[in-house]
């Protein structure tokens, strides 16, 4: 049995969270930077009790993301000293809306990751999209897989590229 959730973004709402993030001298991490060499000074991964010290994160050097939360809402990676972090719900729903209406409980919380970074470069093409769709498939057999689909109606062949899979 294949578990599913889709999510829809509108596609400005989803352009503006991108400009925010590529405006960001400075990133927020996702989990997995903290084992990226490359995000430290000298290019080492700089540990404390024998694991990663994320205080010792080079924020500059993160990539550029959205981050989808469960399967709430997308926000940016970008770090902006005046401005509150940028996020936009799912379907067009207001925060207050969103508090109970998590689908991630339906699949359970092993099988939905918590927080899905998806790269600015992923969403090259937004600009003639009609919606924005995130889709959450969990096989048991294989694990998660997320895609993102740039919904345009005058492309007969959707636009879908798996953007996050556990190995």
């Amino acid at each position: 049995m294949i578990n599913t959730i889709s999510v829809e973004f509108e596609p400005a709402d989803v352009q503006q969270l991108l400009q925010h993030a590529e405006a960001a001298t400075e990133h927020l991490p996702c989990m997995g930077d903290q084992f990226v060499a490359k995000y430290y000074a000298g290019g080492k991964v700089i540990t404390k009790n024998d694991w990663p010290d994320v205080n010792q994160l080079e924020l500059s050097r993160i990539p550029p993301a959205l981050f989808l939360v469960n399967d709430s809402f997308l926000m940016s990676n970008g770090i902006n000293s005046e401005q509150a972090i940028a996020c936009v719900y799912k379907n067009g729903h207001i925060p207050s809306e969103q508090q109970n209406e998590s689908d991630a409980f339906a699949l359970g919380s092993e099988e939905l990751p918590t927080v899905t970074r998806l790269l600015v470069r992923d969403f090259s093409g937004i600009e003639t999209a009609q919606k924005v769709r995130i889709t959450f498939e969990h096989d048991p057999r294989k694990g998660p897989v997320v895609t993102l689909e740039l919904v345009d109606p005058a492309n007969e062949t959707p636009d879908i590229r798996v953007v996050s899979r556990r190995q």
